[in-house]
C-alpha cells in the first residue's frame, strides 16, 4: 500500500471550498494524480464517442470480440464483470448491428440471449490508454474511496451471504473499472467539470445491486417470473399449490437446483433498497455529483439505509398484498419484475416489456401500481 501511494496524489487544493445544492460549504471531491498525470489527461487518451450498445447473454462462454471484425461497420467490445456480452457501434447503428449480431450467431452455432439495444450512451475505448496508466487510475479510485465507503460495505456483507468482506475490495475495483468505459470528463456543473471520483461516487448506489447480480446470477428475476406463472397456472387448472417436482419442470431443472435457485430469490429479495425511488425519474449521470459537503460523511449521505429500507417495505408490501378486495392474488410477480429491471437495473419501459415479454402499457401499468401502493405508504 504504500508502495502504491508514491504513485498516487489526492488531497485537494486549499480553494476548493463551493456552496453545495444545499447552500451548504463544502469541497470538491479530488481529482486523481497517477504517475504525474492527471485524470483528465489520462482520459484524454481514449475521447469520448457517441455510441448505441448491444448487450446480451450466452448459453455458453463466448467472447463477443471475434465477431467484432465481420460486423462489417466501427464497432468496440469490452468485458465488464457482469459476464454479458456488449458491442458498441455508432450512433443510430445499434438496431442494424443487433441483427447482424444475431446472424453471425446463427452462422457460428451460438445461442443468444435476451439481445437488445441501448441508444445513444457515452463509450471510451479505454484500450486507447497506454500501460498500466488506467489500471493505476482505477486502484487510486478505489483507494479514495474505500475507506470512506465503510457503511455500505458493512451491509454488502451482512446481506449477501455469499460475500465476505475480504471480497469488496476487489470487487470495488471491478465495479469502477466496468463504468469507468461511460465518464464524461467534460460535462460541466455548476461547481465545474465532473470529475472521475465523483462520476463513481453517484455510481455506487447500485454497486449492491452489482454485487447481488455478481453473486446470485441476472437470471433470479426471470426464475421468480417463471415460477409464479407456473403456479398461477395450476391455481386456475387444478385449484391446488404445485409441487416442487411441477416447479422444477417449469424451469426445466432438478428439485436440487430448483432449491437453490429459491434460496438465490429469497436472498435477493430480502436486500436493501439502496436507490430511492423518488430520484427514479433522474438519469444518476445527469446529476451534479462534483461536490462533497465538507460537513457530511460521505458514505451517510450517499445510502440513507433507513429510508431506503422503508421504501423496500413497501414495495414488498405492494406485490404481496391482494390487488383488490376479495382477491385470491396474493402476490403480482409482474409488478416486482417490472419494479426490478426498471429501477435496479436502470431499463426503460420498453425494455423492460422487451424482458419481461408483454406490451410496453402492461410492464407501464404493473410498475404504476407499485409506485401508488407506495405514494400511499407512510415512508416516515
Amino acid at each position: 500500500m504504500d508502495e502504491f501511494l508514491e504513485l498516487v496524489a489526492l488531497e485537494p487544493a486549499l480553494d476548493e471550498t463551493i456552496v453545495t445544492t444545499t447552500h451548504r460549504v463544502g469541497r470538491k471531491v479530488p481529482n486523481l494524480t497517477v504517475r504525474g498525470m492527471d485524470e483528465h489527461d489520462i482520459f484524454a487518451m481514449a475521447p469520448l464517442i457517441d455510441c448505441d450498445r448491444v448487450h446480451w447473454d450466452t448459453v455458453d462462454d463466448f467472447d463477443p470480440s471475434v465477431l467484432v471484425a465481420d460486423l462489417g461497420m466501427e464497432a468496440y467490445t469490452r468485458r465488464w464483470s457482469d459476464g454479458q456480452h456488449r458491442v458498441w457501434v455508432l450512433k443510430g447503428r445499434g438496431y442494424e448491428a443487433r441483427e447482424l449480431i444475431k446472424q453471425w450467431c446463427l452462422e457460428h452455432d451460438v445461442e443468444p440471449v435476451n439481445m437488445r439495444v441501448e441508444a445513444n450512451v457515452p463509450f471510451r475505448n479505454l484500450d486507447l490508454i497506454p500501460g498500466t496508466l488506467f489500471q493505476d487510475l482505477v486502484a487510486a479510485a478505489v483507494a479514495w474511496l474505500y475507506p470512506r465507503t465503510h457503511a455500505i460495505r458493512r451491509r454488502i456483507v451482512a446481506d449477501i451471504d455469499l460475500v465476505e468482506d475480504q471480497d469488496l475490495r476487489s470487487m470495488m475495483y471491478l465495479f469502477i473499472s466496468d463504468h469507468a468505459d461511460r465518464y464524461d470528463a467534460d460535462r460541466v456543473g455548476r461547481n465545474g467539470t465532473l470529475n472521475f471520483t465523483a462520476f463513481i461516487l453517484g455510481k455506487l448506489r447500485t454497486w449492491p445491486q452489482d454485487v447481488a447480480r455478481t453473486a446470485f446470477g441476472r437470471n433470479v428475476v426471470g426464475d421468480r417470473v417463471t415460477l409464479h406463472r407456473a403456479a398461477d397456472q395450476i391455481h386456475a387448472d387444478e385449484h391446488r399449490h404445485p409441487t416442487e417436482v411441477e416447479l422444477a419442470d417449469a424451469l426445466h431443472t432438478s428439485v436440487t437446483d430448483l432449491r437453490h435457485r429459491e434460496q438465490a430469490i429469497a436472498d435477493l429479495s430480502n436486500l436493501r433498497n439502496y436507490r430511492s425511488l423518488s430520484s427514479s425519474g433522474v438519469d444518476s449521470e445527469q446529476m451534479d455529483f462534483v461536490q462533497v459537503a465538507a460537513d457530511v460523511d460521505v458514505e451517510q449521505e450517499a445510502t440513507s439505509y433507513a429510508r431506503s429500507a422503508a421504501f423496500t417495505r413497501a414495495i414488498m408490501s405492494a406485490v404481496t398484498e391482494p390487488t383488490a378486495p376479495h382477491s385470491r392474488r396474493a402476490q403480482d410477480p409482474l409488478a416486482l419484475a417490472a419494479v426490478y429491471l426498471t429501477f435496479w437495473e436502470d431499463l426503460p419501459r420498453p425494455a423492460v416489456a422487451r424482458e419481461l415479454e408483454v406490451l410496453p402499457k402492461t410492464a407501464a401499468a404493473a410498475v404504476n401500481r407499485v409506485l401508488e401502493h407506495v405514494g400511499r405508504a407512510d415512508l416516515s
